[in-house]
């Protein structure tokens, strides 16, 4: 009997597109806080979700993760299938009085990663990426492009041969993980899982539609950094960003992080309502 995690099964069930989770994470989330138009923001928020700042508040995040399936062998894993890139924009929002940030939109550089943040809710966009390189030895060569204090990074989004996102960060001091309280309150991320019905007896009905909140156990952090930054959305093909164009970006944060992924919870249901 062809077996595996999601298709394609095979008798061994190593063709999976994806492993089962749990899986292990960590990487620099590269952080940007800023302002947009509060109505803008509102337009993008599904019932139940409600608004919850009118000073246009929003956030976007976009690190290289480094990932390792517990159901895997670190050894066995294909290097391709250890890391990715994202980009997700995050919007403010209250579910049921409590707050939490919406994901709104999402990239990614891995097809598999597309297939599974749309069973967790995300809605992923196969994507390209491109960011400044750094390496400790650079000050031997008079720049400080270490990833410490001092170094300039720049990050792109792009996407079917188009320019998408565009990111600017300059690492000026470093801070605590308590000053990111304005970003941590904001949380849990609530993500829209949405399966489309393909019947054409009923061929509006969605299989699945409801809210997720991840399901995130042993988070830890190391030593985060603060600077300015720049943020900028562009016109694309098959996009709708401009509406969310940054009116002032307030700071950007480069956060080391760590954390072990076991799944999603669905925080409401549409098809129940």
């Amino acid at each position: 009997m062809p077996t595996g995690f999601t298709r394609p099964f095979t008798p061994q069930g190593l063709a999976s597109s994806v492993p089962p989770l749990p899986w292990r994470f960590a990487g620099d989330l590269l952080l940007f806080h800023f302002r947009t138009d509060p109505e803008a923001i509102r337009g993008y928020l599904p019932e139940p979700l409600q608004h919850a700042d009118a000073s246009g508040e929003a956030f976007l995040w976009s690190p290289r993760l480094c990932c390792y399936p517990t159901a895997i062998e670190v050894s066995e894993l294909p290097p391709a299938s250890s890391a990715y890139n994202v980009c997700v924009v995050g919007l403010p929002a209250t579910l049921d009085g409590e707050r939490t940030l919406y994901s709104t939109f999402q990239w990614c550089d891995r097809d598999w990663l597309v297939l599974m943040s749309w069973f967790l809710g995300a809605c992923s966009k196969l994507a390209s990426f491109e960011e400044s390189a750094i390496h400790p030895l650079f000050p031997t060569q008079g720049i400080q492009q270490t990833g410490t204090t001092g170094t300039v990074i720049k990050r792109t989004v792009s996407r079917q041969g188009q320019r998408v996102v565009t990111m600017g960060l300059t690492l000026e001091e470093t801070i605590t993980v308590e000053d990111l309280g304005f970003y941590f309150r904001t949380l849990p991320l609530t993500s829209m899982r949405h399966i489309p019905g393909c019947t054409p007896e009923d061929p509006g009905r969605p299989l699945v539609h409801d809210l997720t909140q991840m399901a995130m156990e042993n988070v830890h952090f190391g030593e985060p950094q603060k600077g300015p930054a720049t943020l900028r959305f562009h016109e694309a093909d098959n996009e709708e960003l401009l509406p969310l164009q940054p009116h002032e970006v307030i700071a950007g944060y480069k956060i080391p992080m760590a954390f072990t992924l076991s799944g999603v919870r669905s925080v409401h249901d549409y098809l129940k309502t």
